[in-house]
């Protein structure tokens, strides 16, 4: 079975994380990735909640 690398910088889930994580099942092993504070600074604001804090709730 192919493994699909999904990444998240997401602080709360919503419907739309669930429906990127559903449709990535559909081609295989889902691993759901926490980005770090450094990847999410290079594209938007930093998240309210820590890196940490993140991987608990992935």
């Amino acid at each position: 079975m192919k493994k699909v690398y999904v990444g998240m910088s997401a602080d709360l889930i919503h419907p739309g994380h669930l429906n990127i994580i559903n449709e990535a099942k559909k081609y295989g092993e889902v691993i759901v990735c926490v980005l770090t504070d450094k990847a999410i600074a290079s594209y938007k604001r930093l998240p309210f909640l820590s890196f940490e804090q993140r991987k608990f709730i992935a």
